[in-house]
Order: structure tokens, then C-alpha cells, then sequence
């Protein structure tokens, strides 16, 4: 995130900040901080200040939503929650070309120091104050060697202003000197890009330009794309680790399998050499202890070694002894295979389904035929895959165990849906992150799938109930598919359309 781009998301943020309460201090992921205010100067209302530190990819914006969190918290939330749950924040003094923030709270000289680059801490010393640093003039300008030494031309700027003929950079340089203004939000296919200044270079190659006048808001929607769909992602693919872990376990479990055929089938072709001596064996004394023997085979004599310790009736013995265990261990060995080919084929369908286009919702320009819109492969046969109008995502359960399978592959901000009254199958819409609005069609059709499997199918309208994925929990010691429902997102009825199994499937 540039400096630039800092300086005015705090312009407009901090002025509404004075008042706020700190209600909540939240850790989705170790890079990424989230606070809960309420209130402050002309709002009343709840919002979310999110911190994503690093030395790349750093983020801060406000959001209406905040992020799930069920992990444990870590030790230094722990200890920003003792000394700032509950109180109003009092002053705010803003270093924006350190891209550093602070936010002075009541009840004391205690201080939340946001650091774009190394996260959020606390400090019981005021900061030293923060002047605006100088400014170049246009001979700077024509002397690009001298451009680091100045540090209100941050890397992004000096590469803008190296694009531009002298009047543009200087005009631009003054009015990221005067402060304020618009915000650029640049989107295609699923990326973004925020700027403080135009980025004609961007609007060339087909990304969608947006002009904001807040820069909070523009934060927000870039915020939404860039931080919320990266912790969905990383939600998904950790919720996926074990089922990799398994797959890659049991891929060992096959190659070991593998080696050990090998080996019986050794053994089995011993049956061969065992036949083969015993019927020549009358040339010979049974009795005998003899380290070879040479036998008359179909393809020219053959030179077959023996055990001295035993005796030719021994070793023959023996080699049919051998052959018996190689025949009866390749039949078990073919079972054993047969499982586990089967969990390893468990698993990597369950790491599908946890990986699977978050939701595949078209973006803003893609054409009709984007491959974001085809359902994912090797899903559970338990499981159904329909891909919505819009373009989301939805799961439903087969079976008992397939609602229970479904269930498992929703992120803690999915859309978990089911007929109000009754039996009936788990829908679930997969959402990219928590901030991703569903259009009414989306759930409408969610439900329509939801009663087409349920007690209800064959009447002509059916209540539906929906909750976030993170409020149903299965229930112990119950059949598959039972669940636990925490929290209600609310309820809404739906027209039956017994063709829309077919129509979605079309899609």
C-alpha cells in the first residue's frame, strides 16, 4: 500500500474516529489484525478497522463486516484486548510516509501503534510528533538520481512520475501535496488495484476503472478483494491440509505396496522351478544335500540353486511353500490395494471439494464461456455440484451422509440452507469471503434445491431457512446430518420449480 494512498484513507478516517469504542480485537491470520469499533464523531454504528502488515501486500481499510474467526486467540491479541477492550479512542496522530498509525485511548497514556509494515502493537509512550515532510521541486524532477533521497516520493510515485512528460508530474506532485482527493479502484477477472493517482497504463489493458470520492470507501471494496477472498482462500486451503496429508500418506502406503508385489510375485514364480524339480526329482537322491541343481527346463537346462542345510525333498518342499505364500499374499495384497486406493480417492475428492472455486461467480467483463463457471471435478458421489445463475457455487447433499460431507466443505462464511420444517438436504453456497453478497436469485434458486430434496418437493411452495456455515455444528453421537444450529441468518419462501435440477445443470 502506498504512503499516498495511506494519507488519505486517514484523512477521511481519522476525524470520525474520536469517540469510538473498542469493542472486539480479533487475529484472523498471523499477518492480518482486526478492531471493533462503535461509534464515534457522527456514527453510530459498528465497524470493522482491518490490518493487513507485511513487508508486501500491506492493507488497511474499513469494513461493515468483520472476519470469523474460530481459532484460539494468540497471545498478543490477548494482551491488546486487557488494555483496550472497552475504551474510547481519544486522539489519533497519523506518519504517513512511515505508513504508521496511532490511536490514543482514554484511561491512560496507552497507545495502538499500526504499522503497515511490522502489525499492530502497544505503547505506553506518547509518539513524537509527525511534520509534513518537504517536497521537491521540478528540478528534482529532471534528475531522477536524487528521487530516493526525498521521502515523500514513495517507489510507486517515482515509477508513475518516470511515465509522465515534466507538466503532468508536476501537476500531479502538487496535488498530492495539497492532500485529499479521489481514489482510483482498478478491476479485472478477480484482481485489484487502488491507486491515489489515474493509472492510464491499467485503464489501457482492459481493467475496469472506478472513481471515489471517499477514500474509505474505495478502501473497503478493494479491502473485500484483496484481504477477506486471501483468508477465505487460506481458510479453504488449510481446511484441505489433512485431507493432503492423508492423500500423500496413502500414495506412500501404494508404493510401498507396490515393492512388496514385486516381492511376491517373486515368490509365486517359484511355483515354476518347484514343478519343475519335482519332476525330475526321481533322478536323484531325495535325501541328498546338494547346493545346485541342473534341470532339463522347455527353454534348455536350467542351473537351480538350493539350500545345502535340507535336502532335495526339503527344498522342494520349501519352494512350494514359497510359491503358496506369494499366491495367497498377491490375493490379499489386491485387497488391501483396493481399499486404499478408495480412501486415497476419498481424500483427494475431499480436498476438491475444499479447494473447489470458492464460488466461480462471473466477474465484471468475463465472457459467457469462462472457465470459471464449470463445476468442479472428482467431487463425493454423495455430494451434488450446481453452479447458480450468478455464477455461485452450491453443494447438496445426496444422503444423510452426504449433507454431513457438505457441511464439511463449507467455509465458516458459507451459506448453509435447509427446508424449515422436516427432513430435507443441506445446501450450501460457497462464498468467496465474508463480505461477498449473494444476489436474491442465488438464494432463491438455493432454496428451490434445498426443497426439491426434502419432505416438501412435491407441494407447490416451501419456507426456507438459512445461517452462515460457522453456526451449524453436527451433533454428537447422532445419525450423519443431524446438525446444531447457533444462529439464524433468517427465513424466506420459494415457489417450487421441479426443472431446475435440470435448467442449473445445463449451466
Amino acid at each position: 500500500m502506498d504512503a499516498h494512498l495511506f494519507r488519505r484513507f486517514c484523512d477521511a478516517l481519522l476525524p470520525g474516529l474520536a469517540g469510538a469504542r473498542m469493542e472486539k480485537i480479533h487475529a484472523p491470520a498471523d499477518d492480518v489484525m482486526c478492531f471493533s469499533l462503535f461509534g464515534g464523531r457522527g456514527a453510530e454504528r459498528r465497524r470493522c478497522l482491518i490490518l493487513r502488515h507485511g513487508r508486501q501486500h500491506s492493507f488497511i481499510f474499513t469494513a461493515a463486516r468483520h472476519i470469523p474467526v474460530n481459532a484460539q486467540p494468540p497471545a498478543h491479541v490477548m494482551r491488546l484486548r486487557k488494555h483496550l477492550s472497552g475504551k474510547r479512542v481519544e486522539r489519533a496522530l497519523c506518519a504517513w510516509t512511515e505508513r504508521r498509525l496511532w490511536l490514543g485511548f482514554s484511561g491512560g497514556a496507552t497507545w495502538l501503534e499500526l504499522d503497515l509494515r511490522e502489525g499492530a502493537s502497544l505503547s505506553f509512550d506518547p509518539p513524537e510528533p509527525f511534520s509534513d515532510p518537504p517536497w521537491p521541486d521540478a528540478a528534482v524532477l529532471r534528475d531522477p538520481d536524487h528521487w530516493r533521497s526525498w521521502a515523500v516520493l514513495t517507489p510507486a510515485l517515482r515509477r508513475q512520475l518516470a511515465s509522465m512528460d515534466a507538466a503532468d508530474a508536476a501537476a500531479l506532485l502538487v496535488d498530492l501535496n495539497m492532500g485529499g482527493g479521489d481514489v482510483f479502484l482498478y478491476e479485472s477477472q478477480g484482481k485489484c488495484s487502488v491507486s491515489a493517482w489515474p493509472l492510464p497504463g491499467l485503464a489501457g489493458e482492459g481493467w475496469q476503472e472506478t472513481v471515489f470520492s471517499d477514500p474509505a470507501e474505495a478502501m473497503e471494496k478493494a479491502g473485500e478483494q484483496l484481504v477477506f477472498r486471501d483468508l477465505a482462500q487460506r481458510s479453504r486451503q488449510n481446511a484441505a491440509k489433512p485431507f493432503l496429508a492423508e492423500s500423500a500418506r496413502l500414495g506412500r502406503l501404494l508404493k510401498k505396496l507396490d515393492d512388496e508385489e514385486l516381492r511376491l510375485t517373486s515368490l509365486r514364480e517359484k511355483q515354476e522351478s518347484a514343478l519343475l524339480l519335482q519332476s525330475q526329482l526321481y533322478q536323484y537322491d531325495k535325501d541328498a544335500h546338494m547346493g545346485s541343481v541342473t534341470l532339463h527346463g522347455a527353454d534348455g537346462d536350467i542351473m537351480l540353486p538350493l539350500d545345502k542345510k535340507r535336502t532335495l525333498r526339503e527344498n522342494m518342499a520349501d519352494l512350494f511353500h514359497q510359491a503358496g505364500r506369494g499366491k495367497r499374499g498377491l490375493e490379499h495384497l489386491a485387497r488391501r490395494r483396493e481399499a486404499v486406493l478408495r480412501e486415497k480417492e476419498r481424500a483427494e475428492q475431499a480436498v476438491l471439494g475444499m479447494k473447489a472455486a470458492v464460488s466461480g461467480a462471473m466477474p465484471q467483463g468475463a465472457p459467457a464461456a469462462s472457465t470459471e463457471r464449470a463445476l468442479p471435478t472428482g467431487m463425493h458421489p454423495q455430494v451434488q455440484a450446481f453452479r447458480s445463475s450468478d455464477g455461485f457455487l452450491m453443494l447438496r447433499g445426496r444422503s444423510a451422509k452426504g449433507n454431513a460431507l457438505a457441511l464439511k466443505m463449507a467455509a465458516p462464511h458459507d451459506y448453509w440452507l435447509h427446508i424449515a420444517e422436516g427432513p430435507g438436504a443441506h445446501v450450501i453456497i460457497r462464498r468467496d469471503h465474508a463480505a461477498h453478497e449473494v444476489p436474491p436469485r442465488t438464494m432463491r434458486e438455493a432454496g428451490i434445491l434445498a426443497a426439491l430434496k426434502s419432505w416438501q418437493k412435491d407441494q407447490q411452495r416451501a419456507l426456507i431457512q438459512y445461517s452462515l456455515a460457522k453456526c451449524i455444528h453436527p451433533m454428537k453421537n447422532a445419525p450423519a446430518g443431524m446438525v446444531r444450529i447457533d444462529g439464524s441468518e433468517g427465513s424466506f419462501s420459494v415457489d417450487i420449480d421441479q426443472e431446475l435440477e435440470n435448467i442449473l445443470e445445463k449451466n
